[in-house]
């Protein structure tokens, strides 16, 4: 549930930059539940992949500075045991159990 968990997160990080609504560094961890340090490894990591992202300090917050922002989209699928045996390589435990989370939390 790791990646959901963070795939959740970069949703949010996207969505509160986007709106330039993200507060301080400070404020903007502790909307995400995550420490400042965190914070900056996860702008880091999109800083790295070309997306401009500045803070400013007169606004109080963090914007897309070049037009550049997140797109995001996924999608759960059910799948037969079989089918997920020969994507897994005959290990299907863990992604068994994330079809059920995923059923049991209604994002199917």
């Amino acid at each position: 549930m790791k990646a959901l968990k963070q795939l959740e997160r970069l949703v949010r990080i996207n969505k509160l930059i986007k709106e330039e609504k993200t507060g301080t560094p400070e404020e903007f961890a502790c909307c995400l539940h995550i420490g400042k340090r965190r914070l900056y490894e996860h702008l880091d990591e999109l800083r790295n992949m070309g997306i401009q992202i500045d803070y400013s300090k007169q606004r109080g917050t963090y914007y897309f500075s070049n037009g550049h922002e997140i797109e995001l989209s996924f999608s759960f699928k059910i799948i037969s045991k079989e089918t997920a045996k020969e994507i897994f390589g005959g290990n299907c435990e863990y992604f068994c159990r994330v079809l059920v989370l995923c059923t049991e939390r209604n994002y199917l």
